[in-house]
Protein backbone atom coordinates (compact mmCIF):
# COMPACT_ATOMS: atom_id res chain seq x y z
CA UNK A 1 0.00 0.00 0.00
CA UNK A 2 1.17 3.38 -0.92
CA UNK A 3 1.62 6.10 1.74
CA UNK A 4 -1.05 8.11 0.51
CA UNK A 5 -3.54 4.83 -0.19
CA UNK A 6 -2.47 4.14 4.03
CA UNK A 7 -3.60 7.95 4.96
CA UNK A 8 -7.04 7.77 3.10
CA UNK A 9 -7.35 3.79 5.19
CA UNK A 10 -6.68 5.73 8.22
CA UNK A 11 -9.23 8.19 7.53
CA UNK A 12 -11.68 6.07 6.72
CA UNK A 13 -11.73 4.27 9.57
CA UNK A 14 -11.59 7.55 11.70
CA UNK A 15 -15.11 8.24 9.94
CA UNK A 16 -16.35 4.82 10.81
CA UNK A 17 -15.28 4.90 14.66
CA UNK A 18 -16.69 8.94 14.41
CA UNK A 19 -19.91 7.41 12.63
CA UNK A 20 -20.25 5.05 15.53
CA UNK A 21 -21.16 7.73 17.53
CA UNK A 22 -23.61 9.18 15.28
CA UNK A 23 -21.55 12.39 14.79
CA UNK A 24 -18.58 13.96 14.76
CA UNK A 25 -18.13 15.97 18.16
CA UNK A 26 -18.17 19.85 17.98
CA UNK A 27 -15.77 21.57 19.66
CA UNK A 28 -16.04 25.16 21.50
CA UNK A 29 -14.30 27.91 22.56
CA UNK A 30 -14.93 27.43 25.63
CA UNK A 31 -13.82 23.73 25.91
CA UNK A 32 -10.31 24.58 25.85
CA UNK A 33 -9.57 26.49 28.84
CA UNK A 34 -11.35 23.28 30.52
CA UNK A 35 -9.26 20.26 28.07
CA UNK A 36 -6.02 21.80 28.89
CA UNK A 37 -5.66 20.84 32.59
CA UNK A 38 -7.05 17.70 31.74
CA UNK A 39 -4.74 16.93 29.36
CA UNK A 40 -1.89 18.03 31.71
CA UNK A 41 -3.04 16.03 34.41
CA UNK A 42 -2.80 12.82 31.83
CA UNK A 43 0.28 13.93 30.26
CA UNK A 44 1.67 14.03 33.56
CA UNK A 45 -0.04 10.63 34.41
CA UNK A 46 1.69 8.90 31.51
CA UNK A 47 5.17 10.20 32.21
CA UNK A 48 4.55 9.32 36.09
CA UNK A 49 3.49 5.75 35.23
CA UNK A 50 6.65 5.99 32.58
CA UNK A 51 9.03 6.43 35.71
CA UNK A 52 6.84 4.02 37.65
CA UNK A 53 8.01 1.17 35.30
CA UNK A 54 11.56 2.48 35.08
CA UNK A 55 11.59 2.26 38.93
CA UNK A 56 10.22 -1.07 39.19
CA UNK A 57 12.64 -2.54 36.91
CA UNK A 58 15.67 -0.77 38.38
CA UNK A 59 14.16 -2.47 41.89
CA UNK A 60 14.27 -5.93 40.36
CA UNK A 61 17.45 -5.76 38.32
CA UNK A 62 19.78 -3.76 40.57
CA UNK A 63 18.36 -3.28 44.20
CA UNK A 64 21.12 -2.62 46.87
CA UNK A 65 20.68 -2.04 50.64
CA UNK A 66 18.50 -3.59 52.68
CA UNK A 67 15.01 -4.30 51.52
CA UNK A 68 13.25 -3.88 55.08
CA UNK A 69 14.74 0.00 55.37
CA UNK A 70 13.84 0.19 51.81
CA UNK A 71 9.91 -0.72 52.72
CA UNK A 72 10.02 1.31 55.73
CA UNK A 73 11.04 4.22 53.56
CA UNK A 74 7.43 3.83 51.86
CA UNK A 75 5.10 2.74 54.85
CA UNK A 76 4.53 2.15 57.71
CA UNK A 77 6.06 -1.50 58.78
CA UNK A 78 3.34 -2.84 61.54
CA UNK A 79 3.36 -6.81 61.75
CA UNK A 80 2.71 -9.13 64.20
CA UNK A 81 4.18 -9.65 67.67
CA UNK A 82 6.40 -12.96 66.96
CA UNK A 83 7.67 -12.05 63.29
CA UNK A 84 11.35 -12.08 63.72
CA UNK A 85 13.15 -10.65 60.14
CA UNK A 86 15.41 -12.52 58.73
CA UNK A 87 18.25 -10.08 57.34
CA UNK A 88 20.81 -12.42 55.52
CA UNK A 89 18.08 -13.91 53.51
CA UNK A 90 16.14 -10.86 52.52
CA UNK A 91 19.27 -8.98 51.47
CA UNK A 92 20.40 -12.30 49.25
CA UNK A 93 16.96 -13.07 47.65
CA UNK A 94 16.35 -9.13 47.16
CA UNK A 95 19.07 -9.60 44.41
CA UNK A 96 15.45 -10.74 42.17
CA UNK A 97 14.14 -7.37 43.90
CA UNK A 98 13.21 -6.39 47.36
CA UNK A 99 11.93 -8.86 49.56
CA UNK A 100 11.66 -8.75 53.57
CA UNK A 101 11.47 -11.99 54.84
CA UNK A 102 10.25 -13.18 58.15
CA UNK A 103 10.07 -16.14 60.68
CA UNK A 104 8.69 -17.12 63.53
CA UNK A 105 10.81 -19.69 65.20
CA UNK A 106 8.74 -22.45 63.94
CA UNK A 107 10.30 -25.46 62.41
CA UNK A 108 8.04 -27.19 59.76
CA UNK A 109 5.27 -29.33 60.62
CA UNK A 110 4.81 -33.05 59.55
CA UNK A 111 2.13 -32.56 56.70
CA UNK A 112 4.25 -29.83 54.93
CA UNK A 113 7.38 -31.49 55.11
CA UNK A 114 5.83 -34.86 53.90
CA UNK A 115 3.73 -32.34 50.73
CA UNK A 116 6.60 -30.62 50.21
CA UNK A 117 9.08 -33.60 49.55
CA UNK A 118 6.40 -35.38 47.63
CA UNK A 119 6.36 -32.38 45.16
CA UNK A 120 9.92 -32.26 44.78
CA UNK A 121 9.68 -36.25 44.03
CA UNK A 122 6.82 -35.22 41.24
CA UNK A 123 9.76 -33.13 39.53
CA UNK A 124 12.22 -35.50 39.45
CA UNK A 125 10.26 -38.64 38.65
CA UNK A 126 10.69 -39.21 34.42
CA UNK A 127 7.62 -41.64 35.03
CA UNK A 128 4.36 -40.91 33.12
CA UNK A 129 2.36 -42.25 35.72
CA UNK A 130 2.37 -40.42 38.73
CA UNK A 131 3.18 -41.57 41.96
CA UNK A 132 0.42 -42.09 44.73
CA UNK A 133 0.41 -39.19 47.57
CA UNK A 134 2.20 -40.42 50.90
CA UNK A 135 0.61 -41.33 53.87
CA UNK A 136 -0.60 -38.84 56.29
CA UNK A 137 -0.80 -39.96 60.07
CA UNK A 138 -3.18 -38.90 62.29
CA UNK A 139 -0.07 -37.13 64.44
CA UNK A 140 0.77 -35.50 60.71
CA UNK A 141 -2.43 -34.55 60.26
CA UNK A 142 -2.54 -32.66 63.80
CA UNK A 143 0.41 -30.77 63.47
CA UNK A 144 -0.89 -29.41 60.51
CA UNK A 145 -3.74 -28.47 62.15
CA UNK A 146 -1.35 -26.74 64.54
CA UNK A 147 0.10 -24.86 61.68
CA UNK A 148 -3.47 -23.47 60.45
CA UNK A 149 -4.56 -22.26 63.65
CA UNK A 150 -1.26 -20.38 64.08
CA UNK A 151 -1.77 -18.91 60.78
CA UNK A 152 -4.83 -18.02 61.47
CA UNK A 153 -3.97 -16.25 64.61
CA UNK A 154 -1.23 -14.33 62.45
CA UNK A 155 -3.97 -13.37 59.65
CA UNK A 156 -6.12 -11.80 62.27
CA UNK A 157 -3.54 -9.80 63.70
CA UNK A 158 -2.67 -8.58 60.09
CA UNK A 159 -6.21 -7.78 59.84
CA UNK A 160 -6.05 -5.62 63.09
CA UNK A 161 -3.15 -3.84 61.68
CA UNK A 162 -5.07 -2.31 58.42
CA UNK A 163 -4.13 -5.46 55.78
CA UNK A 164 -6.95 -6.39 53.79
CA UNK A 165 -7.18 -10.03 53.23
CA UNK A 166 -7.12 -10.66 49.73
CA UNK A 167 -6.60 -14.63 49.56
CA UNK A 168 -6.21 -17.00 51.74
CA UNK A 169 -5.75 -21.25 50.68
CA UNK A 170 -3.29 -23.94 52.20
CA UNK A 171 -0.03 -22.73 50.34
CA UNK A 172 -0.14 -19.27 51.06
CA UNK A 173 -2.25 -15.95 52.02
CA UNK A 174 -1.97 -12.63 50.55
CA UNK A 175 -3.14 -9.75 52.19
CA UNK A 176 -2.53 -5.92 51.13
CA UNK A 177 -1.83 -2.24 53.19
CA UNK A 178 -4.81 0.05 52.96
CA UNK A 179 -2.24 2.30 51.05
CA UNK A 180 -1.08 -0.19 48.76
CA UNK A 181 2.39 0.14 49.44
CA UNK A 182 2.70 -3.38 51.08
CA UNK A 183 1.44 -6.84 49.75
CA UNK A 184 2.04 -9.64 52.69
CA UNK A 185 2.57 -13.50 51.67
CA UNK A 186 2.24 -15.82 54.80
CA UNK A 187 3.31 -19.16 54.06
CA UNK A 188 3.17 -22.40 56.02
CA UNK A 189 6.58 -23.67 55.61
CA UNK A 190 9.60 -21.49 54.33
CA UNK A 191 9.42 -21.55 50.50
CA UNK A 192 12.95 -20.21 50.47
CA UNK A 193 14.37 -23.53 51.73
CA UNK A 194 16.73 -25.44 48.74
CA UNK A 195 14.08 -28.59 49.92
CA UNK A 196 11.53 -26.92 47.94
CA UNK A 197 11.57 -27.80 44.39
CA UNK A 198 13.13 -25.62 42.01
CA UNK A 199 10.12 -24.91 39.35
CA UNK A 200 8.08 -23.65 42.11
CA UNK A 201 11.04 -21.31 44.21
CA UNK A 202 10.84 -17.98 44.56
CA UNK A 203 14.47 -17.35 43.90
CA UNK A 204 14.11 -18.48 40.40
CA UNK A 205 13.51 -14.85 39.77
CA UNK A 206 17.36 -14.12 40.40
CA UNK A 207 18.40 -14.49 36.97
CA UNK A 208 22.80 -14.30 38.10
CA UNK A 209 22.99 -18.42 39.23
CA UNK A 210 25.84 -16.98 41.64
CA UNK A 211 23.25 -14.86 43.05
CA UNK A 212 20.57 -17.27 43.33
CA UNK A 213 23.15 -19.65 44.87
CA UNK A 214 23.80 -17.04 47.74
CA UNK A 215 20.25 -16.73 48.25
CA UNK A 216 19.37 -20.81 48.55
CA UNK A 217 22.20 -21.19 51.33
CA UNK A 218 21.17 -17.56 53.31
CA UNK A 219 17.60 -18.61 53.11
CA UNK A 220 17.84 -22.06 53.72
CA UNK A 221 19.46 -21.18 57.14
CA UNK A 222 16.58 -19.92 58.82
CA UNK A 223 13.78 -21.62 60.83
CA UNK A 224 11.83 -24.26 57.93
CA UNK A 225 8.27 -23.52 59.15
CA UNK A 226 6.02 -20.35 58.79
CA UNK A 227 7.48 -17.35 57.09
CA UNK A 228 5.74 -13.78 56.53
CA UNK A 229 7.30 -12.11 52.97
CA UNK A 230 6.69 -8.55 51.99
CA UNK A 231 7.03 -7.50 48.94
CA UNK A 232 6.12 -4.14 47.19
CA UNK A 233 2.32 -3.53 45.95
CA UNK A 234 0.64 -2.06 43.34
CA UNK A 235 1.40 1.72 44.38
CA UNK A 236 5.35 1.16 46.09
CA UNK A 237 7.17 2.64 43.21
CA UNK A 238 4.94 5.81 42.90
CA UNK A 239 6.53 9.00 43.89
CA UNK A 240 3.32 11.30 42.94
CA UNK A 241 -0.44 9.00 43.20
CA UNK A 242 -1.00 8.36 39.04
CA UNK A 243 -4.87 9.46 39.56
CA UNK A 244 -4.55 13.04 38.98
CA UNK A 245 -6.76 12.78 36.13
CA UNK A 246 -9.34 11.88 38.24
CA UNK A 247 -9.18 15.03 40.34
CA UNK A 248 -8.71 16.94 37.22
CA UNK A 249 -12.20 15.40 35.81
CA UNK A 250 -14.02 16.58 39.19
CA UNK A 251 -12.93 20.27 38.97
CA UNK A 252 -13.94 20.29 35.55
CA UNK A 253 -17.25 18.82 36.02
CA UNK A 254 -17.23 16.26 33.37
CA UNK A 255 -16.84 12.28 33.05
CA UNK A 256 -14.39 10.41 31.61
CA UNK A 257 -16.71 9.31 28.14
CA UNK A 258 -16.96 13.21 27.65
CA UNK A 259 -13.69 14.07 28.17
CA UNK A 260 -12.54 10.61 25.82
CA UNK A 261 -14.85 12.23 23.29
CA UNK A 262 -13.23 15.61 23.26
CA UNK A 263 -10.13 14.44 22.85
CA UNK A 264 -10.89 12.33 20.36
CA UNK A 265 -12.13 15.32 18.27
CA UNK A 266 -9.22 17.38 19.24
CA UNK A 267 -7.12 14.75 17.38
CA UNK A 268 -8.97 14.57 14.48
CA UNK A 269 -8.93 18.08 14.40
CA UNK A 270 -5.09 18.30 14.40
CA UNK A 271 -4.88 15.54 11.63
CA UNK A 272 -7.25 17.58 9.86
CA UNK A 273 -4.88 20.95 9.95
CA UNK A 274 -2.37 18.23 8.04
CA UNK A 275 -3.05 18.62 4.11
CA UNK A 276 -2.23 14.63 3.99
CA UNK A 277 -5.28 13.92 6.36
CA UNK A 278 -7.07 16.60 5.38
CA UNK A 279 -7.47 15.71 1.63
CA UNK A 280 -7.65 11.98 3.00
CA UNK A 281 -10.35 12.73 4.73
CA UNK A 282 -12.37 14.28 1.73
CA UNK A 283 -12.04 11.45 0.19
CA UNK A 284 -13.15 9.45 2.77
CA UNK A 285 -15.99 11.58 2.63
CA UNK A 286 -17.15 11.33 -0.70
CA UNK A 287 -20.59 12.39 -1.18
CA UNK A 288 -22.47 10.57 1.78
CA UNK A 289 -24.42 13.90 3.52
CA UNK A 290 -23.73 12.38 7.14
CA UNK A 291 -19.71 11.73 6.48
CA UNK A 292 -20.00 15.38 4.46
CA UNK A 293 -21.56 16.68 7.66
CA UNK A 294 -19.15 15.23 9.84
CA UNK A 295 -16.36 16.60 7.94
CA UNK A 296 -17.63 20.11 8.43
CA UNK A 297 -17.20 19.58 12.21
CA UNK A 298 -13.98 18.80 12.01
CA UNK A 299 -12.76 21.51 9.48
CA UNK A 300 -14.30 23.94 12.47
CA UNK A 301 -12.46 21.98 14.79
CA UNK A 302 -9.13 22.41 12.92
CA UNK A 303 -9.92 26.09 13.18
CA UNK A 304 -10.02 26.02 16.59
CA UNK A 305 -6.72 23.86 17.34
CA UNK A 306 -4.84 26.37 15.00
CA UNK A 307 -5.96 29.15 17.16
CA UNK A 308 -4.78 27.33 20.49
CA UNK A 309 -1.52 25.16 18.85
CA UNK A 310 1.06 26.58 20.86
CA UNK A 311 -0.80 25.49 24.08
CA UNK A 312 -2.24 22.18 22.57
CA UNK A 313 0.49 20.24 20.52
CA UNK A 314 3.08 19.42 23.40
CA UNK A 315 0.01 18.25 25.75
CA UNK A 316 -1.10 15.89 22.13
CA UNK A 317 2.89 14.94 21.39
CA UNK A 318 2.81 13.68 25.35
CA UNK A 319 -0.22 11.51 24.46
CA UNK A 320 0.58 10.12 21.56
CA UNK A 321 4.08 10.77 20.36
CA UNK A 322 4.25 11.03 16.66
CA UNK A 323 0.59 11.82 16.14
Amino acid sequence: MTRRGAFVGIAALAFVAGGARAQERQLREADIPRLIPLLRAEAAGVGAAQAYSERQLAARTSFSGDPLEWFRGRAKVDLPEGASYEAGCSRAASAGGPVAIFTFGRTIDCRQRILRDYARTLARSQNETLPPPPPMSQACRSEGEQTSKFLEGVRSALEKRGFSAVEAGDLYSEAGSADGNLRVFLHPQNTYDRANRLEDHPVIRIENEQAREAALAACSAIPSGPILELLPGDRAFEKEPLDSLDTALKKAGLTTSEYEAMKEALFLARMHTQPEWSQAAEAAAGTDPAARQALTVRRANADLYRRHASELRSLLDALMPGM
